[in-house]
């Protein structure tokens, strides 16, 4: 998980905001896929919470970090909108199963509003780990499944792609070439 940059509302929810008044998601299904692209495009292409790779639209859902259902006046608000990744085992999807009150948002890391850098942190193993035992780098870990044994693998896969490519590559190379989990590449990168 990566801290991420939201720009400024784009004109395409702006408009369809100011024009269509909507008062539910189910409202928005014609921007939709528009917008998926845009938050997509602005996200890099890497899943909100698990950094994997998004290949395209088809692949992936807006997610409102905040539920629609305990937080509805968020509904439309750009910084609650985010891209995941459409598994079931983790990410968003994961989430929303796991979230139950407005309280479990207290000690969940909002990569819009904090650097997740701070609270959890990779291992060559593939494993995320809280810093410290941090209960929201705890928390966050847990809700969102990030050590779900595929993401695991991935990730140990990457971190061993890593030490056999970092006396040849720049970390910007690195993240390039290795294409997801930047924020892992990124801190195991400067760690070795």
């Amino acid at each position: 998980m990566k801290q991420l940059v939201k720009g400024e509302t784009p004109d395409l929810l702006a408009q369809f905001i100011a024009h269509k008044h909507p008062r539910t998601w189910e409202e928005a299904t014609s921007i939709r896929q528009q917008l998926r692209q845009y938050i997509l495009e602005e996200q890099g292409y890497l899943c909100a919470y698990t950094e994997v790779r998004i290949r395209g639209i088809e692949d992936c859902h807006i997610d409102h970090y905040h539920t629609r259902h305990l937080y509805p006046d968020e509904t439309f608000r750009y910084n609650n909108l985010l891209v995941s990744c459409n598994s079931e085992a983790y990410g968003a999807k994961y989430k929303d199963k796991q979230v139950k009150t407005k309280a479990d948002y207290s000690d969940l890391i909002n990569p819009i509003e904090e650097v997740p850098a701070d609270y959890i942190e990779f291992g060559l193993t593939g494993n995320v780990q809280p810093i410290e035992n941090c209960s929201k780098g705890k928390k966050t870990i847990s809700f969102f499944n990030l050590n779900e044994k595929s993401l695991v693998e991935r990730r140990k896969t990457i971190a061993t792609s890593l030490l056999n490519m970092k006396d040849y590559l720049t970390e910007e190379e690195m993240v390039l070439t290795l294409g997801e989990f930047e924020t892992m590449i990124r801190q195991l990168y400067r760690e070795l």
